[in-house]
Protein backbone atom coordinates (compact mmCIF):
# COMPACT_ATOMS: atom_id res chain seq x y z
CA UNK A 1 0.00 0.00 0.00
CA UNK A 2 3.01 2.33 0.82
CA UNK A 3 4.49 1.38 -2.22
CA UNK A 4 1.42 2.48 -4.76
CA UNK A 5 0.56 5.03 -2.24
CA UNK A 6 4.19 6.63 -3.41
CA UNK A 7 3.59 5.96 -7.05
CA UNK A 8 0.33 7.55 -6.93
CA UNK A 9 2.12 11.10 -5.50
CA UNK A 10 4.99 10.71 -8.10
CA UNK A 11 2.47 10.53 -10.93
CA UNK A 12 0.81 13.27 -9.53
CA UNK A 13 4.08 15.28 -9.24
CA UNK A 14 4.73 14.40 -12.86
CA UNK A 15 1.79 15.49 -14.29
CA UNK A 16 2.30 18.79 -12.74
CA UNK A 17 5.60 19.58 -13.31
CA UNK A 18 4.86 18.98 -16.71
CA UNK A 19 1.97 21.93 -16.80
CA UNK A 20 3.50 24.49 -14.42
CA UNK A 21 7.10 24.72 -13.05
CA UNK A 22 9.02 21.99 -15.93
CA UNK A 23 11.63 21.97 -12.77
CA UNK A 24 12.97 18.53 -14.20
CA UNK A 25 10.53 17.77 -16.26
CA UNK A 26 9.40 14.59 -14.87
CA UNK A 27 6.23 14.15 -17.27
CA UNK A 28 9.05 12.29 -19.55
CA UNK A 29 9.27 8.78 -19.06
CA UNK A 30 12.85 8.68 -19.01
CA UNK A 31 12.45 11.12 -15.49
CA UNK A 32 9.02 9.10 -14.58
CA UNK A 33 10.42 5.70 -15.06
CA UNK A 34 14.08 6.20 -13.31
CA UNK A 35 12.27 7.58 -9.80
CA UNK A 36 9.65 4.77 -10.08
CA UNK A 37 12.20 1.89 -9.70
CA UNK A 38 13.83 3.76 -6.79
CA UNK A 39 10.39 3.88 -5.48
CA UNK A 40 9.70 0.10 -6.07
CA UNK A 41 13.41 -0.92 -4.99
CA UNK A 42 13.95 -1.52 -8.67
CA UNK A 43 16.11 1.17 -9.72
CA UNK A 44 18.30 -0.61 -12.40
CA UNK A 45 14.87 -1.53 -13.90
CA UNK A 46 13.49 2.08 -14.23
CA UNK A 47 16.40 3.35 -15.76
CA UNK A 48 15.73 0.58 -18.40
CA UNK A 49 11.81 1.03 -18.62
CA UNK A 50 11.95 4.54 -18.56
CA UNK A 51 14.71 5.52 -20.82
CA UNK A 52 13.52 2.36 -23.57
CA UNK A 53 9.73 4.41 -23.35
CA UNK A 54 12.02 7.62 -23.85
CA UNK A 55 13.35 6.59 -26.79
CA UNK A 56 10.14 5.02 -28.67
CA UNK A 57 8.45 8.91 -27.62
CA UNK A 58 11.59 11.20 -28.62
CA UNK A 59 9.95 13.78 -30.42
CA UNK A 60 5.80 12.85 -29.21
CA UNK A 61 4.62 16.20 -27.22
CA UNK A 62 0.99 17.54 -26.69
CA UNK A 63 1.87 21.01 -29.19
CA UNK A 64 -1.60 22.75 -29.58
CA UNK A 65 -3.44 20.21 -26.71
CA UNK A 66 -3.28 17.33 -29.11
CA UNK A 67 -3.53 13.80 -27.23
CA UNK A 68 -0.44 11.51 -27.29
CA UNK A 69 -0.22 8.47 -25.42
CA UNK A 70 0.41 8.35 -21.81
CA UNK A 71 3.96 7.77 -21.45
CA UNK A 72 4.04 8.81 -18.28
CA UNK A 73 1.57 6.72 -16.74
CA UNK A 74 3.18 4.12 -19.18
CA UNK A 75 6.93 4.16 -17.52
CA UNK A 76 5.02 4.41 -14.24
CA UNK A 77 2.93 1.47 -14.37
CA UNK A 78 5.66 -0.40 -16.33
CA UNK A 79 7.78 -0.02 -13.49
CA UNK A 80 5.70 -1.12 -11.20
CA UNK A 81 4.40 -4.55 -13.13
CA UNK A 82 7.83 -5.23 -13.67
CA UNK A 83 9.16 -5.25 -10.59
CA UNK A 84 6.48 -8.16 -9.08
CA UNK A 85 7.36 -9.98 -11.80
CA UNK A 86 9.95 -13.11 -11.24
CA UNK A 87 13.21 -14.05 -13.21
CA UNK A 88 15.86 -11.71 -14.21
CA UNK A 89 16.11 -8.06 -14.84
CA UNK A 90 16.12 -8.72 -18.19
CA UNK A 91 12.95 -10.64 -18.37
CA UNK A 92 11.39 -8.08 -16.00
CA UNK A 93 12.24 -5.11 -17.80
CA UNK A 94 10.80 -7.02 -21.00
CA UNK A 95 7.35 -7.45 -18.73
CA UNK A 96 7.31 -3.88 -17.95
CA UNK A 97 7.85 -2.65 -21.76
CA UNK A 98 5.18 -5.65 -22.79
CA UNK A 99 2.68 -3.66 -20.01
CA UNK A 100 3.42 -0.31 -19.88
CA UNK A 101 3.58 0.53 -23.82
CA UNK A 102 -0.13 -0.67 -24.57
CA UNK A 103 -1.08 0.61 -21.21
CA UNK A 104 0.69 4.06 -22.57
CA UNK A 105 -1.91 4.03 -25.52
CA UNK A 106 -4.53 2.37 -23.63
CA UNK A 107 -4.34 5.21 -21.36
CA UNK A 108 -4.82 8.25 -23.20
CA UNK A 109 -8.07 7.89 -24.04
CA UNK A 110 -8.15 9.11 -20.73
CA UNK A 111 -6.52 12.49 -21.42
CA UNK A 112 -9.88 14.11 -23.57
CA UNK A 113 -11.49 13.37 -20.57
CA UNK A 114 -9.30 15.59 -17.73
CA UNK A 115 -9.33 18.24 -20.36
CA UNK A 116 -13.10 18.24 -20.82
CA UNK A 117 -13.20 18.80 -17.28
CA UNK A 118 -11.40 21.79 -17.28
CA UNK A 119 -12.99 23.25 -20.20
CA UNK A 120 -16.13 23.36 -17.95
CA UNK A 121 -14.57 24.67 -14.78
CA UNK A 122 -13.46 27.65 -16.96
CA UNK A 123 -17.21 28.36 -17.24
CA UNK A 124 -17.25 29.39 -12.99
CA UNK A 125 -13.79 31.03 -13.47
CA UNK A 126 -15.51 33.70 -16.02
CA UNK A 127 -18.37 34.26 -13.36
CA UNK A 128 -15.83 35.26 -10.58
CA UNK A 129 -14.09 37.44 -13.21
CA UNK A 130 -17.23 39.05 -13.77
CA UNK A 131 -17.73 39.66 -10.17
CA UNK A 132 -14.31 40.73 -9.69
CA UNK A 133 -14.00 37.86 -7.19
CA UNK A 134 -9.60 36.93 -7.55
CA UNK A 135 -9.73 34.36 -4.85
CA UNK A 136 -12.70 32.83 -6.82
CA UNK A 137 -11.09 33.04 -9.82
CA UNK A 138 -7.32 31.86 -8.52
CA UNK A 139 -9.19 28.38 -6.78
CA UNK A 140 -11.07 27.31 -10.41
CA UNK A 141 -7.27 27.79 -11.81
CA UNK A 142 -5.92 25.24 -9.29
CA UNK A 143 -9.01 22.74 -8.50
CA UNK A 144 -8.22 22.44 -12.53
CA UNK A 145 -5.20 20.75 -12.06
CA UNK A 146 -7.15 17.88 -10.13
CA UNK A 147 -8.82 16.24 -13.58
CA UNK A 148 -5.31 16.51 -14.84
CA UNK A 149 -3.92 14.76 -12.35
CA UNK A 150 -6.73 12.33 -11.42
CA UNK A 151 -6.66 10.15 -14.74
CA UNK A 152 -3.49 9.60 -14.24
CA UNK A 153 -2.46 8.95 -10.55
CA UNK A 154 -6.10 7.03 -10.01
CA UNK A 155 -4.75 4.08 -12.84
CA UNK A 156 -1.30 4.67 -11.66
CA UNK A 157 -2.74 3.69 -7.96
CA UNK A 158 -5.07 0.99 -9.42
CA UNK A 159 -1.96 -0.84 -11.21
CA UNK A 160 0.16 -0.46 -8.37
CA UNK A 161 -1.97 -2.34 -5.97
CA UNK A 162 -2.49 -5.13 -8.56
CA UNK A 163 1.25 -5.50 -9.73
CA UNK A 164 1.06 -8.72 -9.31
CA UNK A 165 -2.52 -9.03 -11.07
CA UNK A 166 -1.70 -7.33 -14.24
CA UNK A 167 -4.28 -5.13 -13.65
CA UNK A 168 -3.48 -2.87 -16.73
CA UNK A 169 -3.57 -6.20 -18.86
CA UNK A 170 -7.01 -7.16 -18.21
CA UNK A 171 -8.04 -3.90 -18.58
CA UNK A 172 -6.65 -3.85 -22.24
CA UNK A 173 -8.50 -6.54 -23.28
CA UNK A 174 -11.81 -5.86 -21.85
CA UNK A 175 -11.83 -2.77 -23.26
CA UNK A 176 -13.24 -2.21 -27.35
CA UNK A 177 -10.10 -1.67 -29.64
CA UNK A 178 -12.52 0.47 -31.14
CA UNK A 179 -13.21 2.56 -28.67
CA UNK A 180 -9.38 3.38 -27.83
CA UNK A 181 -9.28 4.01 -31.57
CA UNK A 182 -12.09 6.43 -31.68
CA UNK A 183 -10.81 8.56 -28.44
CA UNK A 184 -7.47 8.50 -29.97
CA UNK A 185 -9.22 10.34 -33.27
CA UNK A 186 -11.01 12.48 -30.86
CA UNK A 187 -8.22 13.78 -29.50
CA UNK A 188 -6.36 14.47 -32.48
CA UNK A 189 -9.37 16.39 -34.12
CA UNK A 190 -10.05 18.22 -30.67
CA UNK A 191 -6.95 20.81 -31.23
CA UNK A 192 -9.09 22.48 -34.54
CA UNK A 193 -11.67 23.47 -31.83
CA UNK A 194 -8.83 26.13 -30.40
CA UNK A 195 -7.70 26.93 -33.83
CA UNK A 196 -11.65 27.79 -34.74
CA UNK A 197 -12.07 30.09 -31.64
CA UNK A 198 -8.65 31.51 -32.08
CA UNK A 199 -10.06 32.25 -36.24
CA UNK A 200 -13.11 33.85 -34.77
CA UNK A 201 -10.61 36.47 -32.77
CA UNK A 202 -8.58 37.31 -35.57
CA UNK A 203 -9.30 39.46 -38.45
CA UNK A 204 -9.67 36.31 -40.85
CA UNK A 205 -12.23 38.47 -43.31
CA UNK A 206 -9.61 40.51 -43.97
CA UNK A 207 -6.17 38.27 -43.55
CA UNK A 208 -7.68 34.86 -44.72
CA UNK A 209 -4.98 34.71 -47.80
CA UNK A 210 -2.34 34.89 -45.14
CA UNK A 211 -2.65 31.15 -43.97
CA UNK A 212 -2.15 29.70 -47.15
CA UNK A 213 1.55 30.75 -47.25
CA UNK A 214 1.70 28.66 -44.07
CA UNK A 215 -0.34 25.84 -45.44
CA UNK A 216 1.67 25.74 -48.66
CA UNK A 217 5.19 26.57 -46.70
CA UNK A 218 4.68 22.92 -44.60
CA UNK A 219 2.12 20.98 -47.12
CA UNK A 220 4.28 21.64 -50.19
CA UNK A 221 7.41 22.85 -49.60
CA UNK A 222 7.71 20.60 -46.30
CA UNK A 223 8.66 22.98 -44.51
CA UNK A 224 9.06 22.95 -40.48
CA UNK A 225 7.42 25.38 -38.43
CA UNK A 226 10.59 27.59 -37.56
CA UNK A 227 11.03 27.63 -41.67
CA UNK A 228 7.31 28.90 -41.97
CA UNK A 229 7.98 31.21 -39.02
CA UNK A 230 10.64 32.82 -40.67
CA UNK A 231 8.93 33.55 -43.86
CA UNK A 232 5.97 34.84 -41.87
CA UNK A 233 8.58 37.87 -40.62
CA UNK A 234 9.56 38.36 -43.55
CA UNK A 235 5.74 39.03 -44.72
CA UNK A 236 5.23 40.79 -42.15
CA UNK A 237 8.07 43.34 -42.26
CA UNK A 238 7.13 43.81 -46.30
CA UNK A 239 3.38 44.19 -44.77
CA UNK A 240 4.63 47.09 -42.50
CA UNK A 241 6.66 48.43 -44.67
CA UNK A 242 4.52 48.46 -47.32
CA UNK A 243 0.89 49.84 -45.25
CA UNK A 244 3.32 52.51 -43.67
CA UNK A 245 1.76 55.46 -45.24
CA UNK A 246 -2.16 54.19 -44.78
CA UNK A 247 -4.12 54.81 -41.75
CA UNK A 248 -4.21 52.22 -39.35
CA UNK A 249 -7.88 50.47 -38.74
CA UNK A 250 -7.75 49.91 -35.02
CA UNK A 251 -5.93 52.25 -33.14
CA UNK A 252 -5.17 51.65 -29.67
CA UNK A 253 -4.88 54.56 -26.77
CA UNK A 254 -2.15 56.60 -27.68
CA UNK A 255 1.19 56.16 -25.19
CA UNK A 256 2.75 58.52 -23.70
CA UNK A 257 5.11 60.71 -25.27
CA UNK A 258 8.46 58.93 -23.58
CA UNK A 259 9.85 56.75 -21.32
CA UNK A 260 9.86 58.78 -18.14
CA UNK A 261 6.15 59.90 -18.57
CA UNK A 262 5.04 56.31 -18.14
CA UNK A 263 3.72 56.12 -14.20
CA UNK A 264 5.81 53.64 -12.66
CA UNK A 265 2.77 52.13 -10.86
CA UNK A 266 4.08 48.88 -10.07
CA UNK A 267 6.56 47.46 -7.56
CA UNK A 268 9.35 44.78 -7.95
CA UNK A 269 7.17 42.64 -5.57
CA UNK A 270 4.40 42.85 -8.00
CA UNK A 271 6.26 41.71 -11.27
CA UNK A 272 7.77 39.03 -9.05
CA UNK A 273 4.42 37.96 -8.37
CA UNK A 274 3.45 37.86 -11.73
CA UNK A 275 6.02 35.66 -12.67
CA UNK A 276 5.77 33.64 -9.80
CA UNK A 277 2.46 32.44 -11.10
CA UNK A 278 2.73 31.94 -14.53
CA UNK A 279 6.45 30.16 -13.57
CA UNK A 280 4.52 27.30 -10.90
CA UNK A 281 1.33 27.23 -12.93
CA UNK A 282 0.84 28.39 -16.04
CA UNK A 283 -0.54 25.50 -17.87
CA UNK A 284 -2.44 23.67 -14.96
CA UNK A 285 -6.15 24.50 -15.92
CA UNK A 286 -5.31 24.54 -20.04
CA UNK A 287 -8.61 23.38 -21.57
CA UNK A 288 -9.76 22.67 -25.05
CA UNK A 289 -11.93 26.02 -25.16
CA UNK A 290 -9.64 28.92 -23.66
CA UNK A 291 -6.32 26.45 -23.60
CA UNK A 292 -3.93 28.72 -21.36
CA UNK A 293 -5.95 31.98 -20.54
CA UNK A 294 -6.82 30.73 -17.40
CA UNK A 295 -3.53 30.64 -16.30
CA UNK A 296 -2.90 33.78 -18.08
CA UNK A 297 -5.50 35.90 -16.54
CA UNK A 298 -4.53 34.14 -13.56
CA UNK A 299 -0.99 35.51 -13.82
CA UNK A 300 -1.73 39.11 -14.90
CA UNK A 301 -4.16 39.35 -11.86
CA UNK A 302 -2.06 41.09 -9.35
CA UNK A 303 -0.89 43.74 -11.99
CA UNK A 304 -4.82 44.51 -12.93
CA UNK A 305 -5.57 44.76 -9.55
CA UNK A 306 -2.55 47.26 -8.73
CA UNK A 307 -3.59 49.25 -11.90
CA UNK A 308 -7.00 49.21 -11.62
CA UNK A 309 -9.05 50.43 -8.27
CA UNK A 310 -12.05 51.01 -10.28
CA UNK A 311 -13.79 47.43 -9.86
CA UNK A 312 -15.47 48.30 -13.73
CA UNK A 313 -11.88 48.37 -14.64
CA UNK A 314 -10.63 45.84 -12.80
CA UNK A 315 -13.24 43.43 -14.34
CA UNK A 316 -13.01 44.32 -17.72
CA UNK A 317 -9.28 43.23 -17.40
CA UNK A 318 -9.84 40.06 -15.89
CA UNK A 319 -11.97 39.20 -19.07
CA UNK A 320 -9.75 40.85 -21.24
CA UNK A 321 -6.86 38.26 -19.85
CA UNK A 322 -9.37 35.66 -20.23
CA UNK A 323 -9.73 35.23 -23.92
CA UNK A 324 -8.27 32.57 -26.13
CA UNK A 325 -4.45 32.27 -25.38
CA UNK A 326 -1.90 29.69 -26.66
CA UNK A 327 1.66 29.59 -27.03
CA UNK A 328 4.81 27.85 -26.15
CA UNK A 329 5.16 28.47 -21.88
CA UNK A 330 9.16 28.38 -21.96
CA UNK A 331 10.13 30.14 -25.01
CA UNK A 332 7.14 32.74 -25.75
CA UNK A 333 4.38 32.45 -23.33
CA UNK A 334 6.81 34.93 -20.50
CA UNK A 335 7.70 37.07 -23.23
CA UNK A 336 4.18 37.82 -23.85
CA UNK A 337 2.93 37.83 -20.32
CA UNK A 338 5.88 40.76 -20.13
CA UNK A 339 5.18 42.73 -22.52
CA UNK A 340 1.38 42.64 -21.28
CA UNK A 341 2.82 43.78 -17.85
CA UNK A 342 4.48 46.70 -19.65
CA UNK A 343 1.30 47.70 -22.18
CA UNK A 344 -1.29 47.45 -19.09
CA UNK A 345 1.23 49.87 -16.84
CA UNK A 346 1.38 52.39 -19.93
CA UNK A 347 -2.28 52.52 -19.84
CA UNK A 348 -2.71 50.79 -23.13
CA UNK A 349 -4.94 47.93 -22.36
CA UNK A 350 -5.64 47.90 -25.89
CA UNK A 351 -2.73 46.96 -27.40
CA UNK A 352 -1.70 44.84 -24.57
CA UNK A 353 -4.58 42.44 -25.70
CA UNK A 354 -3.81 42.73 -29.59
CA UNK A 355 -0.02 42.37 -29.07
CA UNK A 356 -0.73 39.06 -27.02
CA UNK A 357 -3.15 37.89 -29.90
CA UNK A 358 -0.78 38.47 -32.25
CA UNK A 359 2.35 37.67 -30.98
CA UNK A 360 1.11 33.61 -29.49
CA UNK A 361 1.35 31.93 -32.88
CA UNK A 362 4.71 32.42 -33.66
CA UNK A 363 5.95 32.31 -30.67
CA UNK A 364 4.06 28.53 -30.10
CA UNK A 365 6.07 27.92 -33.52
CA UNK A 366 9.76 29.07 -32.81
CA UNK A 367 9.49 28.04 -28.64
CA UNK A 368 8.13 24.46 -29.36
CA UNK A 369 10.17 23.82 -32.26
CA UNK A 370 13.57 25.21 -30.80
CA UNK A 371 12.46 23.69 -27.22
CA UNK A 372 11.00 20.92 -27.87
CA UNK A 373 11.86 19.19 -30.93
CA UNK A 374 15.48 20.34 -31.02
CA UNK A 375 16.53 21.01 -27.43
CA UNK A 376 14.81 18.29 -25.54
CA UNK A 377 15.73 15.64 -28.58
CA UNK A 378 19.70 15.89 -27.75
CA UNK A 379 19.18 16.03 -24.11
CA UNK A 380 16.74 12.89 -23.45
CA UNK A 381 18.53 10.94 -26.33
CA UNK A 382 21.84 11.74 -24.53
CA UNK A 383 20.19 11.10 -21.01
CA UNK A 384 18.55 7.37 -22.51
CA UNK A 385 21.36 6.10 -24.18
CA UNK A 386 23.27 6.28 -20.47
CA UNK A 387 20.32 5.35 -18.94
CA UNK A 388 20.24 1.92 -20.85
CA UNK A 389 23.50 1.19 -19.82
CA UNK A 390 22.48 1.29 -16.11
CA UNK A 391 24.15 4.80 -15.61
CA UNK A 392 22.13 7.28 -13.68
CA UNK A 393 23.77 9.60 -15.42
CA UNK A 394 21.07 9.92 -17.70
CA UNK A 395 18.16 11.30 -15.75
CA UNK A 396 20.50 13.46 -13.78
CA UNK A 397 21.64 14.75 -16.57
CA UNK A 398 18.49 15.90 -18.58
CA UNK A 399 17.28 16.87 -15.46
CA UNK A 400 19.87 19.06 -14.37
CA UNK A 401 19.67 20.51 -18.52
CA UNK A 402 15.93 21.29 -17.66
CA UNK A 403 16.19 23.01 -14.52
CA UNK A 404 18.97 25.44 -15.07
CA UNK A 405 18.08 26.61 -18.67
CA UNK A 406 14.45 26.20 -18.40
CA UNK A 407 14.57 28.39 -15.55
CA UNK A 408 17.06 31.07 -16.38
CA UNK A 409 15.49 31.68 -19.98
CA UNK A 410 12.50 32.13 -18.46
CA UNK A 411 13.30 34.59 -16.48
CA UNK A 412 15.07 36.60 -18.56
CA UNK A 413 11.91 37.15 -21.53
CA UNK A 414 9.69 38.34 -18.67
CA UNK A 415 12.23 41.01 -17.44
CA UNK A 416 13.48 42.12 -21.17
CA UNK A 417 9.76 42.11 -22.21
CA UNK A 418 8.53 44.26 -19.52
CA UNK A 419 11.48 47.00 -20.17
CA UNK A 420 11.03 46.80 -23.60
CA UNK A 421 7.91 47.26 -23.41
CA UNK A 422 7.96 50.29 -21.26
CA UNK A 423 10.11 51.79 -24.25
CA UNK A 424 7.94 50.87 -26.78
CA UNK A 425 5.13 52.51 -25.32
CA UNK A 426 6.66 55.37 -24.35
CA UNK A 427 8.44 56.28 -27.88
CA UNK A 428 6.16 54.73 -30.48
CA UNK A 429 3.12 56.84 -31.63
CA UNK A 430 -0.05 54.98 -31.75
CA UNK A 431 -0.03 54.31 -35.06
CA UNK A 432 3.21 52.98 -35.17
CA UNK A 433 2.24 50.55 -32.36
CA UNK A 434 -0.97 49.45 -34.13
CA UNK A 435 1.39 48.99 -36.49
CA UNK A 436 3.86 46.63 -34.66
CA UNK A 437 0.72 44.80 -33.56
CA UNK A 438 0.01 44.65 -37.34
CA UNK A 439 3.18 43.20 -38.29
CA UNK A 440 2.57 40.38 -35.36
CA UNK A 441 -1.24 39.89 -36.48
CA UNK A 442 -0.29 38.51 -40.28
CA UNK A 443 3.07 36.85 -38.54
CA UNK A 444 0.44 34.94 -36.98
CA UNK A 445 -1.80 34.18 -39.85
CA UNK A 446 1.18 33.14 -41.76
CA UNK A 447 2.48 30.27 -38.90
CA UNK A 448 -1.21 29.33 -38.26
CA UNK A 449 -1.66 28.35 -41.74
CA UNK A 450 0.99 25.75 -41.08
CA UNK A 451 0.19 25.11 -37.56
CA UNK A 452 -3.33 23.79 -38.60
CA UNK A 453 -2.27 20.56 -41.14
CA UNK A 454 0.66 19.89 -38.70
CA UNK A 455 -1.56 19.37 -35.72
CA UNK A 456 -4.62 18.58 -36.70
CA UNK A 457 -4.34 14.79 -37.59
CA UNK A 458 -7.09 12.62 -39.69
CA UNK A 459 -6.96 11.07 -42.78
CA UNK A 460 -9.44 8.42 -44.24
CA UNK A 461 -8.93 4.67 -44.17
CA UNK A 462 -11.89 4.06 -46.55
CA UNK A 463 -10.83 2.46 -50.19
CA UNK A 464 -12.69 2.16 -53.26
CA UNK A 465 -12.29 -0.53 -56.14
CA UNK A 466 -11.67 0.09 -59.86
CA UNK A 467 -11.92 -1.90 -62.55
CA UNK A 468 -8.94 -1.47 -65.36
CA UNK A 469 -7.84 -2.76 -68.95
CA UNK A 470 -4.65 -4.11 -68.73
CA UNK A 471 -3.47 -5.99 -72.15
CA UNK A 472 -6.72 -6.78 -73.11
CA UNK A 473 -7.58 -8.19 -69.81
CA UNK A 474 -10.00 -6.44 -66.72
CA UNK A 475 -8.10 -5.68 -63.54
CA UNK A 476 -9.91 -4.89 -60.50
CA UNK A 477 -7.64 -2.83 -57.91
CA UNK A 478 -8.15 -1.09 -54.60
CA UNK A 479 -7.73 2.46 -54.02
CA UNK A 480 -7.01 4.60 -51.14
CA UNK A 481 -9.43 7.53 -51.08
CA UNK A 482 -6.48 9.41 -48.94
CA UNK A 483 -4.07 8.81 -51.93
CA UNK A 484 -7.13 10.45 -54.17
CA UNK A 485 -7.26 13.05 -51.69
CA UNK A 486 -3.84 13.64 -51.14
CA UNK A 487 -3.23 14.29 -55.03
CA UNK A 488 -6.45 16.78 -55.06
CA UNK A 489 -4.92 18.75 -52.09
CA UNK A 490 -2.40 17.83 -49.02
CA UNK A 491 -3.89 17.51 -45.92
CA UNK A 492 -7.48 18.52 -47.09
CA UNK A 493 -9.16 16.80 -43.95
CA UNK A 494 -7.66 18.65 -41.41
CA UNK A 495 -8.43 21.96 -43.31
CA UNK A 496 -12.21 20.94 -43.44
CA UNK A 497 -12.10 19.51 -40.24
CA UNK A 498 -11.17 23.38 -38.85
CA UNK A 499 -13.28 24.90 -40.98
CA UNK A 500 -16.67 23.02 -40.51
CA UNK A 501 -15.59 23.88 -36.53
CA UNK A 502 -14.90 27.60 -37.48
CA UNK A 503 -18.30 27.27 -38.78
CA UNK A 504 -20.06 25.82 -36.00
CA UNK A 505 -18.28 28.15 -33.42
CA UNK A 506 -18.98 31.64 -35.49
CA UNK A 507 -21.57 30.98 -37.72
CA UNK A 508 -23.60 28.69 -36.02
CA UNK A 509 -23.17 30.22 -32.81
CA UNK A 510 -22.99 26.83 -31.10
CA UNK A 511 -21.12 27.30 -27.44
CA UNK A 512 -17.55 25.63 -27.60
CA UNK A 513 -18.70 23.14 -24.95
CA UNK A 514 -21.53 21.75 -27.42
CA UNK A 515 -18.47 22.21 -30.40
CA UNK A 516 -16.11 20.14 -28.58
CA UNK A 517 -19.03 17.44 -27.74
CA UNK A 518 -19.79 17.26 -31.10
CA UNK A 519 -16.04 16.26 -32.33
CA UNK A 520 -15.30 13.69 -29.44
CA UNK A 521 -18.50 11.86 -30.57
CA UNK A 522 -17.74 12.16 -34.18
CA UNK A 523 -14.49 11.33 -33.37
CA UNK A 524 -15.07 8.46 -31.39
CA UNK A 525 -17.80 7.21 -34.32
CA UNK A 526 -15.45 7.43 -36.97
CA UNK A 527 -12.55 5.86 -35.47
CA UNK A 528 -14.32 2.96 -33.78
CA UNK A 529 -16.03 1.74 -37.16
CA UNK A 530 -12.78 2.62 -38.65
CA UNK A 531 -13.06 4.97 -41.43
CA UNK A 532 -10.68 7.48 -39.92
CA UNK A 533 -7.63 7.56 -38.31
CA UNK A 534 -5.29 10.27 -36.75
CA UNK A 535 -2.50 8.47 -39.19
CA UNK A 536 -2.70 6.01 -42.31
CA UNK A 537 -2.08 2.38 -41.40
CA UNK A 538 1.83 1.93 -42.01
CA UNK A 539 2.43 -0.49 -45.15
CA UNK A 540 3.74 -3.31 -45.68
Amino acid sequence: MLVALALTLWAIYCTYDGLGPFLIYAQRPLIAGSVAGLITGHPLLGLLIGATLELAALGVYTYGGATIPDYQTGAIVGTALAAGAAGAPAAQAAIGLGVGLPAAILLSALDPVGKMVTTALVHRADGYAADGNARGLAMIHWVSLVPWVAVRAIPTFLAALAASGGLVKDITASIPAGFVQGMTLAGSLLPAVGFALLLGMMELSRYWYLLLIGFVGFAYLKLPVLGIALIGVAVAMLFVTLKRDEPVLAVPEAPAADESTVDPRLTKQDLRRVFRRYFWSSQISWNYERMQALGFAYSMEPVLRRLYPEKADYVAGLQRHLQFFNTSVLVGGPLILGSSVALEEAGTPKSAASTKVALMGPMAGIGDTVVFALYNSIVFTMGASWALQGNWLGPAFAAVMVLVPYALIRRWQFSFAYREGKRLAGHLAAGALARVAQGATVLGFVVLGGFIPSIVKVVTTLTYRQTTTVQGQPVTQSVAIQDRLDELLPFLLPVLVTAGVYLLTVKARLRPVWVIGIVVVAGVVLGWLGWFAPSAPAKS
